[in-house]
């Protein structure tokens, strides 16, 4: 049985990794540094509002005034003892009185890419592409689909070093400088710009997007490779330019609607960080790996992954 608030290890996968998270005020956001759970980092539902970050606007979203809404019992999923749930949630509940939590969920994590050049051409995209599963449990332990607290999500990442101390979504470079010098010049450096600070530029050097792609992907309703019907949040075109080793950040974020005035600020409800992945040089890339049953799935039902096989070259 999972220990709720704690991480823990999917099979079905390659570098599959379970963040669990819950939106109660007395439990936080799991502290992603230290592993457990932080005051600090609270789920804004019930605790700081946090600006969107990374250069989002806010989006204002219509929706419903009252709790009109119903909640979908997904079929066939296994229950889960209301015991090891956190006590149930007044901001959760503001969307259905029988929403008890949820957990926020890394089930397809990002293992290689090879460092992709500044052109939109040139784009290398991690491999697996990044999968991450909402899950929301009623007050008897039910998993449940409630689309009027889904519709109003959206996950964005950020790029972070191996040790999550500093952010490299953007860097500066030194003007005029080669592939291998870059790689070079980011190492030695190491200048990452978080999206809550200001970037002090110095004379000499050039300010440049280390991670390319979609940053924010929308809540999906789909199946997943093994029928399980569930809400999903996809990146497949994440790129990055320097040769190193990073992790990403995800950031659940709960957009504002227009029709409910306590719900009109965008909150930062939970976040995770991937496991560790590599990018390599042209040289050294030992290639794309083969597509997981997951990505499959997700393909099949109309999503744009990328989808390889071992035999291809």
């Amino acid at each position: 049985m999972n220990n709720f608030g704690e991480s823990d290890r999917r099979s079905d996968g390659p570098g599959a990794h379970d963040t669990t998270g819950y939106s109660h005020p007395r439990y936080g956001v799991p502290d992603m540094q230290t592993g457990g759970s932080s005051e600090h980092s609270q789920y804004s539902g019930h605790g700081r509002d946090s600006a969107l970050a990374g250069g989002m606007a806010a989006i204002a979203v219509m929706g419903p005034a009252d709790h009109g809404s119903t909640l979908e019992m997904i079929p066939n999923a296994q229950r889960v003892d209301p015991c090891t749930l956190p006590p149930p949630d007044p901001f959760l509940q503001q969307f259905h009185p029988r929403l008890r939590a949820f957990r926020f969920t890394i089930v397809q994590q990002p293992i290689r890419a090879r460092m992709c050049g500044s052109s939109d051409k040139d784009w290398r995209p991690l491999s697996p592409p990044t999968v991450i599963k909402l899950e929301l449990f009623d007050i008897d332990g039910n998993r449940v689909i409630e689309n009027s607290f889904m519709q109003h999500l959206v996950v964005h990442t950020t790029l972070w070093n191996e040790s999550k101390e500093e952010e490299l979504t953007v860097v500066e470079l030194p003007h005029n400088t080669n592939s291998k010098r870059i790689s070079a010049a980011a190492k030695s450096r190491k200048r990452g710009v978080t999206h809550f600070g200001q970037l002090k530029h110095e004379p000499g050097l050039e300010i440049e997007n280390n991670l390319l792609g979609d940053y924010s992907a929308t809540s999906m309703i789909v199946d997943d490779e093994t029928g399980q019907r569930g809400c999903f949040f996809v990146f497949p075109n994440l790129s990055i330019r320097l040769e190193g080793r990073y992790k990403l950040r995800f950031t659940l974020i709960k957009l504002p609607e227009m029709q409910r005035p306590a719900l009109m600020a965008p909150k930062c409800v939970a976040s995770a960080f991937s496991d560790a992945f590599d990018v390599y040089s042209i040289k050294t890339f030992p290639g794309m790996i083969e597509s997981t049953a997951l990505s499959r799935a997700l393909a099949q039902q109309g999503l744009k992954i990328p989808i390889r096989n071992t035999q291809d070259n």
